[in-house]
C-alpha cells in the first residue's frame, strides 16, 4: 500500500536524479507522472497537479486531510494536520499543513501563519521526545526554485541526532509498522 503522503518525498528524492532519467521539470512531464509546473506571476511557478485551479481533489495533502487517501497522522485539529512523511530523512520527519488549500505561504493570512508554526512547534517537541533526538530544523519551502515539490503550504519538522551534525541527509524508507509505531509515540507525547 503507497502513503500519499511520501509522494512529496519521492518527488524530492527523484528531483536530484531526474535528470539523469530523462525527466525535467518544465519538460511537459512532471516526476512522478504529474503535469510540469506552470509559471505564474509573482515569481513563484504554480505545481499544476495540486494547484487551486485544479481543485482540491488533485492535491495529495487535501485528500490526507479530508482522509481520502492513508497517512500516519500524528495531530489533528479542526484547521491542521501533521503526518509522517513517507520517505523522511530521519526518523519522526513529520509534515504539518493547513487542511485548507493554499499553495505558498503567501496565501495564508498571518493569523493562519502564527497558527501553522504554533502547530509545528507543538509537534516538534513530540517528535523529538518520540524519538528521542537532540534538536530538530524546520524547513519550508515556497515555490519550485526553493524545492517545494506538493504545491500546498507545509511545514517540515525534522529530528536530528548530535551524530548526525554537518552530514548530508539522504531520504530513509521505514516500514509500515516503523512508521505506525513511530507515529503511535508521536502521539502518545502529544496526549
Amino acid at each position: 500500500m503507497l502513503h500519499l503522503a511520501g509522494v512529496a518525498a519521492v518527488a524530492e528524492q527523484g528531483r536530484y536524479g531526474a535528470s539523469k532519467r530523462g525527466i525535467k521539470m518544465g519538460s511537459g512531464k512532471g516526476l512522478g507522472g504529474l503535469p510540469a509546473p506552470t509559471p505564474t506571476s509573482g515569481g513563484l511557478k504554480r505545481l499544476t497537479f495540486s494547484s487551486p485551479t485544479a481543485g482540491p481533489d488533485k492535491c495529495i495533502f487535501c485528500q490526507i486531510a479530508s482522509k481520502k487517501s492513508p497517512s500516519s497522522v500524528v495531530y489533528e485539529d479542526g484547521k491542521y494536520i501533521g503526518f509522517l512523511d513517507l520517505f523522511p530523512f530521519s526518523r519522526g520527519h513529520t509534515l504539518v499543513c493547513p487542511k485548507k488549500h493554499g499553495e505558498t505561504i503567501w496565501d495564508m493570512e498571518e493569523q493562519e501563519i502564527a497558527e501553522l508554526f504554533k502547530v509545528a512547534f507543538k509537534v516538534s517537541k513530540a517528535v523529538v521526545a518520540a524519538v528521542g533526538a537532540d534538536g530538530f530544523r524546520f524547513v519550508q519551502n515556497n515555490g519550485e526554485a526553493a524545492n517545494q515539490v506538493v504545491a500546498h503550504v507545509h511545514v517540515h519538522v525534522i529530528p536530528v541526532k548530535m551524530e548526525d551534525k554537518g552530514r548530508f541527509f539522504e531520504r530513509k524508507r521505514f516500514s509500515p509498522d516503523e512508521m505506525e509505531e513511530t507515529a503511535r509515540s508521536i502521539r502518545s507525547e502529544l496526549a
